[in-house]
């Protein structure tokens, strides 16, 4: 919690004028029981109107400026707090976006999509409540004893007795609640999980007749969650009757004391009054004290899973360095030499290396297919280029520029992909072929469209580019889905393009009219397709077979067609031999 209270530094004048504010008010408020002592005693018993209304007016003017003071304390509290919540979220969210693919995935989506909401809400409720509450807890019990001290010192003596003992109550109830709400809370996460995991798979569940045994995980989680509100339910359902308990008994005690003292004139029945008035308000701040305890515990947790977030280093650094200067006349225009990548670099022993050793190099306006089975590779190759993920060993050069010297930006303006799984934003499809140049005219997104095959189904929408894309292109088909998203990728019109197996979902006769479409881009230098299908490799310059994570063939389909078996075994198994150029 502490080591996140820099994003409160920037509010600390409006959290300073809330405290203040609230600390007039408990003024204010410890005042009135006094002013009504006095009305009793000095003109209610003398039956002196002028005196009654006079004071009465002062109380009702205390109350208003008091109630006053409540407003302005809570109008800073809630700046402080949304201004403290805005800046941590920001911040949160812009060392996520720093992560790299593998630690995001580590977290898990939903792990962080709560914890950029609900857990900063907690934080934030927290800020708000310290501000309006520990400044007026505190006050309140300590001026509400010593406004009875200076009333009446042998009726204070009860307060000062009863008190502890009030708090003692209070705090044996809220130890033994604060670990239910961070189990609740842990639970209410799991619960989550669950709903949203089973919701995005519905599809699967019922194709495989799970339907029972996914509701059956989430009625376990359910009832974990229920049994424990349950016990929370049970401590708060005696937590009123004990500390009602403790005030009544110190309210009879009170009255006891009092009684005889009344009857010989020794004390008046204004002070009385005045006395169970700060009993009552005693009993409201320790409520309110166990309360913030309560918020406390929760913002805590909320504050550590945060903290886990924000302490993790970002695998992937930004070059810091003036941005170099790229030779674009540089042939070959891209090299991988020796190029490794370990499913966990902090291992001594590498035997899990996903990419071993890779090298070879993209010549000017040269078009390279991947090929290899699952597992093989593939995607992580072409990752490792726009650093999406970081290579263990070796370099990738880019226009004769290892591309750790550039800066993230800079390099990946100079790549376009289209990845495995399509991610379309709600939008229009013209909102989301700008996503990667949105200065581009509505010709640009014209001319992308028809080299990616969509002009058709673009022109079939009632409102064209302007036609709306609901939340990951749900409203479109897979194929439709791919073609925007390689419309997009072409609109950016940047040297690279990476296009991860972004014809799956294309039939054979559009694949080979985009084929032909591609190399009329005269600003594309180079491009790399990947792909388990062999017809759709088997048209590049030259075609990269991956196995295992090694380098196996590096050539011309039909050189790799002779002379290498593995190639070999790949087009036999999908191929038939016209089809292969036999």
């Amino acid at each position: 919690m502490w080591k996140l209270r820099r994003f409160l530094i920037p509010y600390r004048r409006q959290a300073t004028l809330g405290a203040l504010f609230k600390f007039i008010e408990v003024v204010c408020e410890l005042l009135l029981p006094s002013l009504m002592a006095i009305i009793v005693d000095q003109g209610v018993k003398t039956r002196n109107t002028h005196f009654v209304v006079q004071h009465g007016l002062l109380m009702i003017g205390m109350a208003i400026f008091g109630l006053l003071s409540a407003s302005v304390c809570q109008y800073f509290a809630a700046r402080s707090a949304q201004g403290y919540g805005t800046d941590l979220r920001r911040s949160l969210f812009a060392h996520i976006t720093k992560l790299s693919y593998q630690q995001q995935d580590e977290f898990g989506a939903a792990t962080l999509t709560t914890r950029l909401t609900n857990d900063v809400n907690q934080m934030q409720l927290w800020v708000a409540m310290s501000i309006r509450q520990v400044s007026r807890a505190p006050f309140m019990i300590i001026g509400s004893l010593l406004m009875a001290f200076i009333m009446d010192r042998h009726l204070a003596l009860i307060l000062l007795i009863a008190t502890p003992i009030l708090g003692l109550v209070v705090y044996w109830l809220t130890t033994r609640m604060s670990p239910l709400y961070r189990r609740y809370q842990s639970q209410l996460d799991h619960l989550s999980a669950v709903v949203k995991e089973n919701l995005s798979g519905v599809r699967v569940i019922r194709a495989f007749a799970k339907t029972d045994t996914e509701t059956a995980k989430f009625n376990d989680a359910n009832t974990q969650q229920t049994e424990t509100g349950l016990k929370i339910g049970r401590l708060s359902a005696i937590y009123n009757p004990m500390t009602a308990t403790v005030v009544n008994l110190m309210t009879i005690a009170i009255l006891w004391a009092s009684g005889s003292r009344i009857n010989l004139g020794t004390l008046d029945q204004g002070t009385v009054l005045a006395f169970i008035n700060y009993v009552n308000m005693i009993l409201s701040a320790v409520l309110m004290l166990s309360n913030l305890v309560i918020l406390l515990t929760k913002a805590i947790a909320s504050a550590a899973r945060v903290n886990e977030i924000m302490a993790t280093e970002p695998a992937i650094v930004s070059a810091t360095t003036t941005t170099q200067q790229l030779e674009e006349n540089q042939d070959p225009i891209l090299q991988y030499q020796h190029v490794s990548f370990y499913a966990d670099s902090d291992q001594a022993d590498q035997s899990d290396a996903i990419l071993k050793d890779i090298n070879f190099v993209v010549n000017d306006q040269e078009t390279i297919g991947i090929i290899g089975g699952t597992g093989s590779g593939k995607s992580t190759l072409i990752n490792l280029l726009p650093r999406l993920k970081q290579l263990s060993t070796g370099e990738i050069k880019l226009f004769g520029q290892s591309i750790a010297a550039l800066s993230l930006p800079q390099l990946r303006s100079l790549i376009s992909i289209v990845p495995q799984h399509v991610d379309l934003f709600s939008g229009t499809i013209a909102s989301n072929l700008r996503f990667g140049n949105p200065k581009a005219t509505d010709q640009n997104l014209t001319d992308a469209l028809a080299t990616a095959q969509a002009t058709a189904f673009v022109d079939q929408q009632a409102l064209g580019l302007n036609a709306p894309v609901e939340r990951d292109g749900r409203n479109f088909s897979g194929g439709q889905r791919q073609r925007i998203a390689i419309a997009r990728a072409l609109v950016k019109q940047a040297p690279i393009l990476l296009l991860d197996d972004a014809t799956s979902a294309l039939d054979y006769l559009t694949e080979a009219h985009f084929r032909e479409a591609l190399k009329q881009q005269s600003w594309l230098r180079g491009t790399l397709i990947i792909s388990q299908r062999v017809g759709t490799v088997m048209h590049a310059d030259r075609v990269l077979v991956l196995k295992n994570g090694r380098v196996v063939g590096f050539d011309t389909h039909e050189a790799l067609l002779k002379d290498n078996r593995y190639y070999q075994e790949l087009v036999a198994s999908q191929l038939d031999q016209d089809e292969a150029g036999e």
